[in-house]
């Protein structure tokens, strides 16, 4: 118990700077207050102590468990009604990601799969797991991508709530189903998920797999289980200090540099955003606020729930961030190999004149 006090203690910090996040009101207080704090104290080098990765599938699990609930029979009916839209949405934010992490790496020298991970729109957790099994540093990949989120999650509300029409009002929130039966379908998808998608060696089966049945059972109208909000909290915290853990000392020498890529990285990926979802938005014929939180590379939860308070399709909002997680985040892995090896070619080419 002696040995394990330090973490305990991180996780009792971690959870306090959660409750103070979320009486200031910040988005996604009980992951991005742990987030601050573990990272603040990793960077600085108060905090030593290691994170274990063996707990990020009880977050990954829990979240995903979640996400994927909100996808109800109106967002499957909205994904077939437009499923051209919604594959348009996910290519062209993968092309942005892409153009960008290339203007990224030339103008900062970053490694061409640190720039990839950093700005391909993901969640940090999963871009820090692909970090490592990349054999580069997950500390830079997790500040820029949860950067990124926390940009989009304030200044895309804002800017969409000053264009909103002032008769807006709210969609009804999605139904759950708290009964036995909800607990036992919910928690069978949970656990059957991680398992199913290892056996078919898919990456990230412990978001991937959970998320998936978590939306199957949702599409065809199964009982669910509300996931409670302390649990939720919980799984939010445990990622959370995770993911601040990977600031390690040594980022504090490059902040510059890095400070300087996270913010370019974001703008250029915001702005090819609000340009995409107007020629998508024109050229579908679908409203430009939906779309616009449709292609927005936020998390599907804050941006659902924004597109509720504005009176936007809730369910085509949900459909295009799923869509979305489904394209990139089973092919981000490969995409990531082969940008290593043709980044290690590029390096072992001779030099003109050599």
């Amino acid at each position: 118990m002696r040995k394990h006090l330090p973490l305990l203690t991180l996780y009792v910090v971690a959870a306090l700077a959660g409750f103070l996040f979320s009486r200031m009101g910040t988005p996604l207080p009980w992951m991005i207050g742990p987030l601050v704090i573990t990272g603040a104290l990793s960077a600085s080098g108060l905090v030593t102590v290691a994170v274990p990765t063996r707990t990020r599938p009880i977050g990954q699990v829990t979240i995903a468990t979640f996400v994927g609930a909100h996808f109800t029979p109106d967002a499957l009916h909205s994904l077939l009604q437009t499923a051209p839209m919604l594959l348009t949405v996910s290519l062209f934010i993968l092309v942005a990601a892409i153009l960008v992490a290339q203007i990224q790496r030339r103008v900062y020298g970053t490694s061409t799969v640190t720039a990839l991970l950093s700005v391909t729109p993901t969640s940090p957790v999963e871009a820090g797991v692909l970090a490592e099994h990349m054999g580069v540093n997950p500390g830079p990949v997790v500040l820029a991508q949860t950067a990124r989120i926390a940009l989009v999650v304030t200044v895309v509300p804002f800017l969409l709530q000053l264009g909103a029409a002032p008769d807006a009002a709210p969609l009804a929130p999605v139904l759950h189903h708290d009964s036995l039966p909800g607990l036992a379908v919910t928690l069978g998808g949970a656990l059957l998920g991680p398992v199913l998608f290892r056996l078919l060696r898919f990456s990230n089966p412990f978001f991937l797999g959970p998320l998936f049945m978590a939306a199957l059972f949702s599409s065809v109208g199964l009982p669910s289980y509300e996931i409670p909000a302390p649990l939720l909290a919980v799984a939010q915290i445990v990622l959370g200090t995770w993911l601040g853990s990977s600031f390690r000392r040594e980022l504090l020498e490059q902040r510059g540099a890095l400070i300087g890529s996270v913010l370019l990285s974001s703008s250029l990926l915001l702005g090819a955003c609000v340009l995409g979802a107007w020629g998508i938005s024109a050229l579908f014929g679908a409203p430009f606020p939906t779309v616009m939180l449709g292609i927005a590379p936020g998390g599907v939860t804050e941006m659902a729930l924004t597109a509720g308070v504005l009176g936007q399709d809730v369910a085509l909002v949900t459909a295009m961030h799923l869509t979305r997680i489904f394209v990139i985040m089973p092919n981000l892995g490969w995409i990531a190999r082969v940008t290593h090896r043709l980044d290690g070619a590029r390096r072992e080419r001779p030099e003109p004149g050599e």
